[in-house]
């Protein structure tokens, strides 16, 4: 696909995307913020009552602490199980570090707010999450270096040079004095004085909250992830642009003009003269320029199969455009329509009801003040009407006939007005699940009630509101926190040391798969904390007596779950950080817990001493026969080698008789002697 047919598809889906121009979707979410903030009707009369009551204050700001309470009553927003066996020990680690990253890296408690907030007003509230890789530019001073110290400062790649200047100066010797060289001439090198500029790379997940008019969808999309078109339209100063890499020259030439700055929902958030953009800057380099990001599902290298495509478009300029595998916006609505990408909130559930009790608590009000302050007929000529318009306390009215004055009666309507007013608060409780007894501040609820019936009572009506949380947790938020993960996975090319309860922990994404299901910890249908401490510590007195009973090793619970009872007890306390009370398990731990060495049973102490002392009878009566066993063998060695000698002098004497009876006869038969005699052998 050309540019040219990029541009038309990105006109033609812009145009056509609801956000844009003017529409029913937009005309509702712009009037639920004036109604949040209580702004005139356009209906009002000079000297009637202008009163404007605050029901969709009051249902937004009585739910969002109800929600917020919900998520953040752990450390853990969301939890991340894992798929295959051996991999809880990541899962756990994947489970700290996104919840950190939110945290942390980012300020989540006020984009969890203003999250909620913006979904219980405008229908949709949209937040985005995307990689930002951003360099810190730190600039430092260095005088009087040499070459060679000036050629080390810079060899690491993390310097560059933004001033330099340089002069001779003598080298010195030990004694400080000029050293010279073979002719006696003062031996001089260059002097270095620089200002470098330092530039670091730190990436990161970042999360910003988006303007429900910033945020662009096709018609055709019912979700995020299926949409074939969504964008993003801000205002960014042509300097932002230039910092992007774009280039300057055709930054310089797009058009300043944009249409976000007179949406109707801009329009009502902002009081007059308040908006920030209604002037462009006399600096050109500061002008804001209106810049689309889309992600549009297109065509682009012609295989016949749609990618999609991150196109940053400004002012009929494509200024970049790349395949992407990610969609960075995640959304959530209070009161999903089936096959619909916008659905209700809960000021749309409440705006006619203000306009309603608006309208009587004015004609109630009118009502009194006519009541107070009766309007007076008065016979034409009888009465001095300077005196009777004078409303003086003690005044004189002059009159020439005590009948000319007749007061006109008014009927009192508060009698009925209030019946009215409390029937619309019950509308109002029965639409959006916010009432006083929500709340806890209703006192007929408390009356003559038990404990228990009010609990019932409390629990039943914050049905909605927990339906509402678990919209939010399995739309919205489980497409956020995958992101995180997603993004962390893709782009953290380190490991990274953070410190987390209590230790220091180092985290590598590089290591870790980013398909794990992602659990959302809300702690729906667990009760306030009062009930959540109760039943934690039941559980824990339990675990505590089946460890008692029959060890660690036993098949019903592990130290590690009894050490996991506590920590969700000190969270449900309000403490964060469990590991400041108890130390961390490590699965290695709680095997060797669960499977100790085998152990000898208890024997009686009496029974005991028995066996010592026949052991030590055993051992002594071993010590005597081994003493006599070494006695007969050294005995038996003793006869052995006396035995041996006997043979060996017998043998010897048997030896030199032979040899004297073989001299003997060689004598003899050397001298011709001859006889019967026989020599053995």
């Amino acid at each position: 696909m050309n540019e040219e047919k990029l541009k038309t598809l990105l006109d033609a889906e812009i145009e056509s995307a609801i956000g844009y121009v003017t529409s029913e979707t937009v005309d509702q979410r712009a009037m639920a913020l004036e109604y949040y903030l209580r702004m005139p009707y356009g209906n009002e009369q000079e000297g009637r009552s202008q009163i404007v009551t605050g029901e969709v204050a009051e249902v937004v700001d009585g739910a969002l602490p109800q929600l917020i309470r919900i998520f953040t009553g752990s450390d853990d927003i969301v939890r991340f199980e894992p798929q295959a066996p051996g991999d809880d020990e990541v899962a756990k680690q994947i489970t700290a570090y996104c919840n950190w990253v939110f945290y942390r890296d980012n300020d989540g408690f006020a984009l969890m707010h203003d999250w909620f907030k913006s979904a219980l007003l405008q229908k949709v509230g949209v937040i985005k999450a995307y990689w930002n890789d951003k360099i810190d530019v730190t600039k430092e001073v260095y005088e009087n270096l040499t070459e060679t110290e000036l050629s080390l400062l810079l060899s690491d790649g993390t310097y560059e040079i933004v001033e330099q200047e340089h002069s001779s100066k003598s080298v010195m010797t030990v004694d400080d004095q000029p050293e010279l060289d073979d002719k006696g001439k003062p031996i001089t090198e260059l002097s270095f004085t620089v200002k470098v500029a330092r530039k670091s790379k730190v990436g990161q997940v970042k999360i910003e909250m988006i303007a429900p008019e910033e945020f662009l969808i096709s018609k055709r999309g019912l979700s995020i992830k299926n949409s074939p078109f969504i964008a993003q339209r801000t205002l960014v100063p042509r300097s932002d642009l230039v910092a992007m890499g774009f280039d300057s020259e055709v930054v310089a030439n797009l058009a300043s003009y944009d249409d976000l700055s007179f949406s109707p929902e801009r329009i009502a958030r902002y009081s007059q003269g308040e908006q920030p953009d209604n002037s462009q800057s006399t600096d050109e380099t500061m002008q804001d320029v209106e810049v689309y990001e889309c992600y549009v599902r297109t065509d682009m290298d012609g295989d016949g199969i749609a990618e999609l495509v991150r196109v940053l478009y400004a002012a009929q300029t494509v200024l970049s455009a790349e395949e992407v595998d990610y969609v960075p916006f995640h959304s959530i609505c209070p009161i999903p329509i089936p096959s619909k990408f916008f659905g209700l909130s809960l000021a749309d559930k409440a705006m006619d009801l203000q306009l309603q009790k608006s309208t009587i608590t004015r004609q109630m009000l009118d009502n009194l003040y006519l009541t107070n302050n009766v309007r007076i007929g008065a016979v034409e000529g009888q009465v001095n009407l300077d005196d009777l318009l004078s409303a003086t306390p003690g005044g004189i009215v002059r009159m020439k006939n005590p009948q000319a004055v007749v007061p006109l009666a008014v009927q009192p309507v508060a009698s009925q007005a209030f019946p009215m007013l409390e029937y619309l608060d019950n509308v109002q409780s029965k639409r959006t699940g916010i009432s006083d007894a929500t709340q806890g501040l209703d006192p007929n609820v408390l009356q003559n009630v038990t404990a228990t019936a009010v609990a019932a009572f409390t629990n039943a009506s914050s049905g909605k509101l927990e339906l509402v949380a678990r919209i939010f947790a399995e739309t919205g938020v489980k497409s956020l926190f995958e992101g995180i993960l997603h993004l962390l996975c893709k782009y953290q090319d380190k490991a990274r040391l953070i410190r987390m309860r209590g230790e220091y922990v180092e985290m590598d994404p590089r290591e870790w798969s980013n398909q794990y299901d992602v659990q959302i910890n809300v702690g729906l249908g667990t009760g306030n904390r009062q009930e959540q401490m109760a039943m934690l510590s039941m559980i824990a007195a339990k675990q505590e007596q089946i460890i008692q009973g029959y060890g660690p090793a036993n098949p019903l619970v592990s130290v590690a779950q009894y050490r996991e009872t506590l920590s969700r007890m000190i969270e449900a306390a309000g403490f964060k950080d469990s590991a400041v009370f108890f130390k961390s398990i490590t699965p290695q731990q709680d095997q060797q817990l669960s499977n100790p060495a085998p152990q000898q049973p208890k024997q009686d102490p009496a029974m005991q001493a028995m066996m010592a002392q026949a052991q030590a009878q055993i051992e002594i009566d071993k010590q005597k026969a081994m003493a006599d066993i070494h006695a007969k063998r050294e005995k038996a060695a003793a006869e052995i080698q006396l035995a041996r000698e006997k043979a060996q002098a017998e043998l010897q004497l048997k030896k030199a008789e032979f040899e004297a009876e073989v001299q003997l006869k060689a004598a003899k038969l050397g001298a011709g002697i001859s006889s019967n005699i026989e020599i053995p052998g």
